[in-house]
């Protein structure tokens, strides 16, 4: 997908009004047979199938879940073709829309940004025609986090307020999207706005919440952590260490289990925030437990924190440890 042409297409998409050719043929055209009419049946498929996928990817990283969900979401965008009521066909939409945002940020983790773009892309298409505004916005929190890791920032910080811009979605989502763009903004090397979005992120998280969250935000967004971890990430990335610590320090506290990839992100900064306060005892702690529990995730974006994590023992004077836990990776991937 061209640059000058991505920010164009995930306004378009962002509305229910991408042009669909192109981004149909990155699935080859799969055909289903034998279904005269879809109904409520065939969307619990779809949910169930993006559920799963999502407790994958959460648990063990973009890989697995990707090397799975590509033929559920081929059949997924083949029911679209059949007949339905409009109310199926909206709760479709938003199935696809969160199987294809799973699928899309699966292939992400594992690396492949350019396709990653365009099946997040058909997921935002498909999220607009449903009725989970939250949805929507979370795709383009995905994509602008993916244009972001591409070299461009300022254009991530853009889809965001693209997102935002949604009045009706609710104050967990948006502390969400603030928390995000305070990340982006500090890659955009703009740390002012950065903090005021870390502002508006606690602004939004001391609103009421919702009371009933769909089944895919409970395990995501409004998850034990989440905005704890989203926040202390972005303040990390600030150079806000103590607001950073006590944040990531939460978050890996209430984590679900199932959270293993985010725990990682959130361990291997606090292993880093301990070694430059100097803290020799608890930055080795936090290191060799990353090291430990990285095992069996495949996920390019934890790889990249741990060799972070690595660089920052050597660039604080503890060789031996960073010879070790390099050691440790390198027979964990054996």
């Amino acid at each position: 997908m061209k640059r000058r042409n991505l920010l164009g297409i995930i306004a378009a998409a962002s509305v229910g009004s991408a042009a669909m050719e192109p981004l149909a043929r990155l699935l080859d055209g799969f055909e289903g047979r034998g279904l005269s009419r879809v109904g409520l049946a065939e969307v619990q498929a779809v949910e169930a199938a993006a559920d799963l996928y999502t407790r994958m990817d959460l648990a063990h990283g973009g890989g697995m879940a990707a090397a799975m969900a590509r033929g559920s979401l081929e059949w997924a965008i083949e029911l679209l073709d059949k007949p339905m009521s409009q109310p199926i066909r909206e709760r479709l939409s938003s199935a696809i829309g969160l199987l294809a945002d799973r699928f899309g940020w699966a292939i992400y983790d594992a690396g492949d940004i350019s396709t990653a773009t365009r099946v997040l892309t058909l997921a935002l298409d498909n999220s607009a025609h449903g009725g989970d505004r939250d949805l929507r916005a979370h795709v383009m929190l995905d994509l602008s986090t993916v244009t972001t890791d591409s070299g461009r920032p300022a254009e991530g910080v853009e889809i965001l307020r693209m997102a935002l811009g949604d009045e009706r979605i609710s104050s967990a989502e948006r502390a969400n999207l603030h928390a995000v763009a305070a990340r982006h903004c500090a890659a955009a090397h703009d740390r002012q706005a950065g903090l005021r979005h870390v502002d508006l992120a606690e602004e939004a998280l001391s609103k009421p919440q919702q009371a009933a969250a769909p089944e895919w935000a409970q395990r995501i967004t409004v998850s034990p952590g989440h905005h704890d971890s989203a926040l202390g990430l972005a303040l990390f990335a600030l150079d806000e260490d103590t607001r950073a610590y006590e944040r990531l320090s939460s978050a890996l506290s209430r984590l679900d289990t199932g959270r293993t990839r985010t725990g990682l992100r959130c361990r291997t900064r606090l292993a880093v925030l301990n070694m430059r306060a100097g803290d020799l005892e608890n930055s080795e702690r936090e290191a060799r437990r990353a090291v430990k529990d990285a095992i069996g995730v495949r996920s390019r974006r934890v790889s990249s924190d741990l060799t972070m994590m690595i660089e920052s023992a050597r660039s604080h004077g503890m060789g031996q440890l960073a010879d070790e836990l390099a050691r440790s990776l390198a027979e964990s991937a054996a």
